[in-house]
């Protein structure tokens, strides 16, 4: 049984033990017993299971939205509150000690798990979240490989058109939050650009506007180490030699003051510096 309970995350229903054999007796003696404890009717769990999860069936549902995405490192909007996913028809939920959301959404099939799929859990993130932070997630989602654009077409299939049209906006070459924030800022304005492109002495830049002008988003986890500073430098080096314009944009910068970041881009845009000079590129 503790097996079976561990499989499940330390988190599962009664009637899931049922089903492989184990009948409810077994399970009140291990309640008893002290080597499981019970959540609320039907459902156990182990003594050090995850909080989250305990909390969530505690409530009368699953963990789900952008809590079970920010868990499972999916960039989401995530505003700290615990987000339940409950039957539609749920009846009265027991409260815990922390802020909760429940989500009944009838669109989307009633919880049987302690937790969603990835999947499930981006429908209803899409129904929570801004159009910008839906696709982020989306994008931050099929970018893990976490979830297909086939699973996906089939969990927003019962969303409103305009839920549905999120997938229209994903790029799955997408390298982090901030870039998809970005792209759909800047296409927004009409500005063609590109994902992740690979320049040669380069590597791989995070958005190619134009011809050459290059946007790099800086996360600061992924850009503190000596090693990443120095290798930023080198290819900013590389990039001016081959004649490319270098934008590098912070997440404060992305995420606070994108206003200013965008009155930049189009001044640019506007002077043609994302094009190459009538001369050519430079070798």
């Amino acid at each position: 049984m503790i097996e079976q309970l561990a499989s499940a995350g330390g988190v599962a229903s009664v009637s899931a033990f049922a089903g492989r054999g184990i009948p409810p007796r077994e399970v009140d003696a291990a309640v008893r017993a002290g080597t499981i404890r019970r959540l609320r009717r039907g459902w156990v769990a182990l003594p050090d299971a995850s909080a989250l999860l305990v909390d969530a069936v505690t409530i009368g549902g699953a963990l789900s939205c952008t809590s079970l995405l920010d868990h499972r490192q999916v960039w989401t909007s995530h505003d700290g509150r615990l987000h339940v996913r409950v039957a539609p028809h749920a009846g009265h939920s027991r409260s815990v000690d922390r802020a909760a959301r429940l989500h009944r959404s009838a669109l989307i099939a009633p919880p049987r798990t302690a937790f969603d799929d990835v999947a499930t859990a981006l429908a209803c993130a899409s129904l929570c979240q801004s159009r910008l932070d839906a696709v982020v997630s989306l994008d931050s989602a099929l970018g893990q490989g976490l979830v297909t654009i086939a699973e996906l077409r089939r969990v927003l299939a019962p969303l409103s058109v305009v839920h549905r049209d999120h997938l229209l906006l994903v790029d799955p070459a997408s390298g982090s939050g901030l870039e998809t924030k970005a792209r759909l800022r800047i296409r927004s304005r009409r500005v063609r650009l590109r994902s992740q492109v690979q320049i040669e002495g380069v590597g791989r830049v995070d958005l190619l506007l134009g011809d050459r002008l290059v946007l790099e988003l800086d996360g600061y986890r992924w850009h503190s180490s000596r090693t990443a500073f120095e290798e930023d430098r080198r290819r900013e080096l590389e990039l001016a030699r081959r004649g490319y314009r270098v934008l590098r944009l912070s997440w404060r910068q992305v995420t606070f003051d994108w206003d200013a970041c965008e009155r930049v881009i189009l001044q640019l845009v506007r002077a043609g510096e994302h094009r190459w000079p009538p001369g050519g590129r430079r070798a």
